[in-house]
């Protein structure tokens, strides 16, 4: 039996009327420590994995093609931005990052670098959403 026309058939319900299944919002979150040797009894060193139904992975793809299309073809891209890019990566942006100082370090130009850390911020923010 061919399940594609099926599945098809579940996706295009859930954009036309733009409602999610519930079943699609359910999942298995399975705790997962954040590095190893963290302490084990403190809850606030593991982070949650949620495992989710593979038809909601379906619909998210295709819900990110129609996205990442619409983002194209209006010109919302942002040339610069790494995150969420195919091709692209923390990597690929340190070396942009790296090129450029050395670009300017070259000509004989100022260049400072700020890095901020808001890791912990983050997860205050998180904290009191729960």
């Amino acid at each position: 039996m061919e399940l594609v026309p099926y599945i098809t058939k579940i996706i295009n319900e859930s954009l036309a009327t733009g409602v999610v299944p519930d079943i699609f919002k359910r999942a298995i979150v399975t705790p997962l420590l954040k590095k190893p040797g963290l302490d084990e009894t403190d809850l606030k060193n593991f982070r949650p994995v949620s495992n989710l139904n593979f038809l909601s992975k379906i619909l998210e793809k295709v819900v990110l093609g129609q996205v990442l299309k619409h983002v194209k073809s209006n010109g919302f891209d942002e040339v610069l931005q790494s995150a969420y890019k195919m091709h692209h990566s923390t990597e690929t942006a340190l070396l942009k990052v790296t090129s450029d100082i050395l670009d300017l370090v070259d000509d004989k130009n100022l260049c400072l670098l700020v890095l901020l850390d808001l890791t912990a911020a983050f997860e205050l923010l998180i904290m009191k959403f729960y």
